[in-house]
């Protein structure tokens, strides 16, 4: 179906904002878009779930063992750190909680004899991934159980009549690969990398 001129008019608009999206969750500063990695290129073990990593809003149990003073449970803050007496504050958002545990001992090493530091999650904040582009009802989805780039674009009202099933891309700040591209056609008629493909909080799906 040929577009109209209003309507080619509104794509350009729409890939300007795409650049915008993506300079900004990538950080890339240059001219032009960054290049992209099919799914299917990817190794298996790259599309697998990944340990937990803290984010913001979730509240984690810091036990310090024989220092009931500075055990307890913390909210991480919306910009990613929490606070522990002694210590002040503390950047754990994209921390594991081992990670979490053994910065917070080396923040106290000097403070306390032989400090002993776990980390719990207690209640975590649901991943929340954004889905932008030419799907019906674009926006921001709290990620639940095992879904993949199927089940949130179905969430998003699916694709628009104007789309390009060919060119679903997904941006993902700090990554090794900041834009991957997905095919709607291979991940509806197989199983392939793009249907098994884990999402992450913070994750930005683009339909062009």
């Amino acid at each position: 179906m040929a577009k109209s001129p209003t309507r080619r008019a509104m794509t350009r608009h729409f890939h300007l904002g795409v650049t915008a999206v993506l300079l900004l969750t990538t950080g890339t500063t240059c001219s032009h878009v960054q290049p992209f990695v099919w799914a299917d290129d990817l190794p298996m073990t790259a599309s697998a779930p990944e340990l937990y990593r803290v984010r913001a809003g979730d509240l984690v149990f810091v036990s310090v063992w024989n220092q009931p003073q500075l055990s307890g449970e913390h909210l991480v803050r919306a910009d990613g750190r929490l606070t522990l007496a002694l210590v002040g504050d503390i950047a754990v958002a994209g921390l594991t909680t081992s990670a979490v545990a053994e910065k917070i001992t080396t923040k106290l090493e000097g403070m306390v004899v032989d400090p002993k530091v776990t980390v719990a999650l207690r209640t975590a904040r649901m991943p929340i991934v954004s889905v932008l582009g030419e799907v019906a009802t674009p926006g921001q989805f709290e990620l639940r159980d095992n879904e993949g780039i199927l089940e949130v674009l179905a969430r998003a009202g699916g694709l628009s009549q104007f789309a390009d099933r060919d060119r679903i891309f997904l941006l993902r700040r700090d990554a090794e690969h900041p834009r991957i591209r997905f095919s709607y056609e291979q991940m509806t008629t197989r199983r392939d990398n793009g249907l098994s493909f884990a999402l992450r909080d913070g994750d930005v799906i683009v339909v062009e």
